[in-house]
């Protein structure tokens, strides 16, 4: 059967290891953590050598350090030119550096002083610990993730999937669209004028769309909703499941978390679960609680964005599930952006082509007045490995992928299945390999697995945020105070930020309540998020004046 669909779920932050190390997959082959081994990192300093475990919580102390200087201290790179080679001895030291409050950023360009002299503070009272390191090392049972475990066994696993990049979200991120990252190893919020696998779709006359409810990261590149036609293709998430089952599911979608931070603070006021979280990324730094109460916390006692995550997860499975006919010619994609710091232990290809892309002026402009100093870099080695799981009644349960794939698989796999004569994006998604001939029975199966149980009704798909009871009667904004924002959700505020100038700037009337003073705080991600929006309601719907369909109302 062809296959007239392909949706995408990226997830945020875990390596392939942490997550599907120790699933228990039919083929001997499978590159888990079961068997073989051993499977460890040396200690920090002359401490002993740590092993990876099953042990893993869905939280954790501290988020892992994910800079690209910090990746390549993890991939522990021995040799140079053709020799180099990753060994993945790094990850212990990486993380108990972080936890000891050891890996400040460095800064170049004209306002590098100021950058450093924020960040070269010493750390608060109580917010560093020692002997954290081992903590790296340990991977979630299957039982914390019987959703992706499940689809894994029961689909098709890619255990050579790598991230495309030794570094952050941003970049990574940006290889699943454009193929490249535009020469950036770190996060660098900038306008991103790359061509996607979007506008190459929409050449050859295929549509697309996104689903998001929160500040989406693929908002880096402007042309995608810079039009009105292109802003109407943006979509809320819990349309998904309506329009999957009217048949409105185009050629391509991609489908972006919640990558909102929680309510709760380290100090548990108001405790984890207590308010209506949305987040549902996975990202680490979602799922910290702090170090004191680590070693007791028992993280089935409260409702996590790691386990919203999985949730998700089954959401959208289910959602196509319930509509045979739609799934049957389609191809749903479960992966994540990049591996967070956590442990892998298979080494990344040193020898992959690089885009071959340069960075335009804006860009160097840019980095001349500021960038994150990091070494040079030529983008011949890929990222460590992340889970990738993809789904269709057309794959064989138990189908395991070993080929090398990095995210430009993603847009190689859209070329060859939708625009087989058009030009590749870059070297990278020319050389990485489709993955659609995975689809390979000619009829669908119908011993589908049930997930509907983990698909419980999603409280990101519904309507906006409450404050939790607390910060309701004080009138307090919602989510966490500015100084308790993870650091890599304030990029997502700064992006935020720049789409709601830009949109205020050609006339968006949505955009005009929206105050126009930059915040560190969730409030104002929040509020361009819920114009934007309304904006994409309006141009999918022109003949509208004042009367909003109840079936499509223009916010989340």
């Amino acid at each position: 059967m062809p296959i007239d669909h392909v949706v995408v779920l990226c997830l945020e932050n875990r390596s392939f290891d942490h997550m599907l190390g120790y699933l228990d997959h039919p083929d001997a082959a499978f590159a888990g953590l079961r068997t073989g081994g051993p499977y460890e990192n040396p200690g920090w300093e002359d401490e002993p050598a740590v092993a990876s475990s099953p042990t893993a919580k869905r939280v954790l102390p501290f988020g892992p350090d994910h800079s690209h200087d910090a990746v390549m201290e993890q991939l522990s790179v021995t040799g140079v030119g053709p020799l180099e080679r990753a060994t993945n001895q790094g990850f212990v030291r990486s993380y108990e550096r972080k936890a000891r409050g050891l890996a400040a950023p460095r800064f170049g360009g004209l306002v590098a002083p100021l950058l450093r002299r924020r960040y070269s503070a010493p750390p608060k009272p109580g917010t560093t610990a020692s002997g954290r390191g081992r903590l790296v090392m340990e991977c979630q049972p299957p039982d914390h993730v019987p959703v992706l475990s499940g689809l894994a066994l029961e689909f098709a696993v890619c255990d050579h999937w790598f991230c495309s990049v030794p570094g952050e979200t941003w970049p990574n991120r940006n290889f699943l669209h454009a193929a490249t990252s535009d020469g950036e190893t770190n996060i660098e919020i900038r306008p991103y004028t790359d061509c996607t696998i979007f506008e190459r779709l929409e050449e050859n006359g295929r549509d697309w769309r996104i689903y998001h409810d929160d500040t989406p990261q693929v908002w880096a590149f402007p042309k995608l909703w810079n039009t009105p036609a292109r802003h109407a293709r943006w979509h809320p998430l819990e349309h998904f499941a309506k329009e999957v089952a009217n048949g409105e599911l185009p050629a391509y979608t991609f489908i972006e978390p919640n990558h909102r931070p929680p309510f709760h603070v380290l100090d548990y006021e108001p405790p984890p679960g207590a308010g209506p979280e949305l987040g549902s990324s996975q990202h680490p730094e979602n799922n910290l609680v702090s170090n004191d109460a680590y070693d007791t916390f028992d993280d089935e006692a409260v409702d996590t964005d790691f386990a919203r995550g999985e949730r998700l997860v089954a959401w959208v499975y289910e959602a196509l599930r319930a509509a045979p006919e739609v799934f049957a010619r389609t191809i749903l994609v479960i992966t994540y952006d990049e591996h967070g710091g956590l442990f892998d232990h298979v080494p990344p290809p040193t020898d992959v082509p690089p885009p071959a892309d340069r960075q335009n002026w804006w860009t160097r402009l840019l980095h001349s007045v500021w960038h994150r100093q990091t070494a040079a870099f030529d983008f011949r080695m890929l990222g460590p490995r992340v889970p990738a799981v993809i789904v269709s009644p057309l794959i064989p349960a138990g189908t395991l992928d070993q080929r090398v794939h990095d995210h430009a698989s993603v847009p190689a796999t859209l070329r060859a299945l939708f625009a087989p004569q058009a030009e590749s994006l870059t070297h990278r998604d020319a050389w990485s390999p489709p993955f659609h001939d995975l689809a390979s029975l000619n009829e669908p199966r119908t011993d589908l697995p049930d997930l509907s149980a983990h698909a419980t009704p999603p409280p990101w798909a519904g309507a906006p945020a409450t404050p939790p009871p607390a910060a309701a009667a004080t009138g307090a904004a919602v989510g966490p105070p500015p100084e308790q924002v993870p650091e890599y959700y304030r990029e997502f505020v700064e992006l935020a930020d720049q789409v709601g100038e830009e949109l205020k700037s050609v006339g968006e009337p949505e955009l005009a309540g929206v105050p126009t003073t930059p915040s560190a705080g969730v409030r104002r991600a929040e509020d361009v998020t819920e114009a934007f929006a309304q904006a994409a309601h309006r141009h999918r719907h022109p003949e509208e004046s004042t009367v909003v369909d109840p079936d499509d109302p223009p916010g989340r």
